[in-house]
């Protein structure tokens, strides 16, 4: 860049005042000094070309002649290219611990976009990080947990949670980092800065351009615009509420019907017990309230930081206590990945079906795979969370694959994944409220639509929940029984069988990898009346078929020793896997039993019947294994675990 510009009578206020920003933030004494020499030789247009404008990412992220001023690459702009954005929820000490952080990356000449104005939902944080090309991203919230709960979540430059090895390099660098930043940790003068531009707030920016995205997924505005049914929606005191007003808007649907006891953030949770709209009646009861009196048709809600969405639909049938059928997650993963297939492949006939893919993680239905199968779209499982699910997404966009959409039992769903690297309540909401709209227009209730996809892709019925488990050593000698089931107390209470009558052995699996290789592993060889025809092992690294010699193998999914999870194939065709939650004390587990309706002619009164004859019948028989799985292996009366209160009924 050459500095023999002619130069003009006089600079610009603008570049006066880059220039001036230049000398105080530049630390690099080889920059510093070129452009101090060019002020002082009124070399105005080279100047001007330096740091009139930034240099931008492009497809190879920074590019550009090394030099002086923010159009070049030098020191400063690799430092303020390294930026953040940081949110936070309506928590107690949320926003605090927000501008705490936000303070430490501004002292280090790290711009930071904190959304300081305003409560944000958890989903805008890994959107912001995509659209302003942060390098990491923030949010302060604990979700649905308890109230004296909070949390910090991380997203890398990517817009997905950090994932291994990042979390382990982050976690070493904060144990070689203890001690706080002198005059820099608590320090929020630079909040009081007026001339600093190392934070701003991009709420403005960002809700525009997040609903302006949002709005393309809207297939039916006419028929959402026109439709009678009316919606009441609860942020269950978090931060929702804003933000759902504006998706309805979006999607061209009249305002919802708000639920006043819980519209506004209160980190008390003052009407619930739990915060979480996954428990079922017991947190949606102000909503099932209000909605009652409104004669509403559905029921939407989303979790405290709006990441999460349930659905609720006035139940006319008379088979639920509460007159409202609550859907499940894996019920609503299948509606709206149906959905999510459906008015996408209407709107791209000509696709090659073999570049979209759908995402499910291994703990939820396997809806998704069955549909697939049918329609011809890829599905890939993952481990539980959205941070598996947000980078296998990533991975498959940058490989110029459609990815669609990808869902997490416990009410997650990625609606929009070109966009958001994360389970997103919003887009959810929306979406799932024009789905509704549609269905009810084809004279179908969301539970008649349910049958109509069991038809076409099998039938998948489920049964999860949970106990809490307050204390870890409970819980770690749980599944080292199941892992040893051959040393487990009851085989050695006294029995009518003589010595010489040897009990059918159980199951032993020869651990062989490279992590414990010293160790044998003996699993349960059924449970009641079911035979256990396989195991997969998560927490050691084995998968093993019983049926054949009970060799071992690597699982294909990434294994670690500091979570506990193990899966259990039965010979029913039943599916069911037991986990120690990673962020609350429980353990929980998730079954499914997937079948096909044989072929015979339907009662000739009402068709209907035999479909759901099936499948009551199918679901008495997953009930039925679950109840022996939970007393037999997780021994909650035993272990005096607390079982579930609240129920999705």
């Amino acid at each position: 860049m050459s500095s023999d510009q002619t130069k003009t009578s006089s600079p610009s206020d603008e570049l006066l005042k880059s220039i001036d920003l230049w000398l105080k933030w530049d630390q690099c004494e080889t920059t510093r000094k070129e452009i101090e020499e060019l002020k002082k030789n009124s070399k105005w247009d080279d100047l001007e070309v330096r740091l009139s404008h930034r240099i931008q990412f492009g497809t190879a992220g920074l590019r550009a002649k090394m030099g002086s001023g923010f159009a070049s690459m030098n020191e400063l702009t690799v430092i303020q290219a390294t930026q953040v954005a940081i949110g936070f929820d309506a928590r107690h000490q949320s926003h605090q611990f927000a501008r705490l952080a936000a303070a430490l990356f501004a002292h280090e000449g790290i711009h930071v976009y904190l959304f300081d104005s305003i409560t944000v939902p958890t989903p805008f944080i890994p959107f912001t990080v995509k659209k302003l090309q942060c390098q990491a991203g923030i949010m302060v919230t604990a979700s649905h947990n308890p109230k004296d709960d909070n949390g910090y979540k991380v997203y890398w430059e990517n817009g997905a949670q950090i994932i291994s090895p990042l979390d382990a390099q982050i976690a070493q660098s904060i144990e070689e980092n203890l001690e706080p930043w002198k005059n820099k940790a608590w320090n929020l003068d630079i909040f009081n800065d007026k001339t600093s531009k190392l934070i701003s707030d991009p709420i403005e920016k960002i809700r525009d351009l997040y609903m302006s995205n949002l709005s393309k997924l809207c297939f039916f505005p006419e028929l959402n615009s026109s439709t009678p049914l009316k919606f009441v929606y609860t942020p269950v005191h978090g931060v929702g509420q804003p933000y759902a007003e504006r998706a309805f808007a979006a999607f061209h649907f009249q305002p919802f019907i708000s639920v006043d006891e819980q519209k506004n953030p209160d980190p008390n949770f003052s009407t619930v017990k739990y915060p979480n709209p996954e428990e079922g009646k017991e947190t949606l009861e102000c909503a099932i309230r209000t909605a009652n009196k409104h004669n509403a048709d559905f029921i939407i809600a989303t979790d405290p930081d709006a990441d999460r969405f349930a659905l609720a639909e006035r139940d006319t049938s008379g088979s639920s206590e509460t007159g409202w059928r609550i859907l499940s997650g894996n019920q609503l993963g299948a509606l709206l990945g149906w959905w999510r297939w459906f008015t996408w492949r209407n709107r791209n006939p000509d696709v090659n079906v073999k570049d979209v893919y759908m995402l499910y993680s291994t703990v939820s239905s396997y809806i998704l795979k069955s549909i697939g199968e049918v329609e011809g779209f890829n599905t890939i499982d993952t481990l539980t969370g959205f941070k598996w699910l947000g980078n296998r997404s990533n991975e498959l966009i940058n490989d110029k694959k459609h990815a669609l959409f990808a869902f997490e039992e416990a009410i997650g769903f990625m609606c929009d994944p070109e966009n958001v690297l994360d389970k997103d309540g919003i887009s959810a909401l929306a979406i799932g409220s024009e789905m509704c709209a549609y269905i009810k227009s084809i004279e179908r209730t969301l539970y008649e639509q349910l049958d109509h996809l069991s038809s076409l892709y099998g039938y998948h019925i489920n049964n999860n929940s949970y106990v809490i488990c307050n204390k870890i050593d409970v819980m770690l000698k749980m599944f080292d029984r199941l892992r040893h089931y051959d040393q487990r107390k009851d085989q050695h209470t006294t029995n009518e069988t003589t010595k010489s009558e040897k009990k059918e052995p159980e199951i032993l699996v020869q651990y062989s990898n490279k992590i414990k290789s010293h160790l044998d592993y003996v699993y349960p060889k059924s449970c009641g009346k079911y035979g256990i025809t396989g195991i997969r092992d998560l927490t050691v690294g084995i998968e093993a078929d019983f049926r054949g010699e009970g060799k071992d193998e690597k699982p294909t999914l990434p294994c670690s020793s500091s979570t506990q999870m193990i899966t259990f194939y039965f010979d029913n065709g039943c599916e069911i896997t037991i986990r120690a939650s990673g962020t609350e004390p429980k353990i929980k587990w998730y079954s499914e039993i997937r079948k096909k309706k044989p072929m015979k002619n339907p009662s000739e009164e009402n068709p209907m019947i035999d479909d759901e004859q099936f499948r009551k019948q199918t679901k008495d028989e997953l009930d039925e294994l679950v109840e022996q799985v939970v007393q037999e292996f997780l021994q909650p009366k035993q272990d005096q675990l607390i079982e579930r209160e609240t129920t999705a009924k």
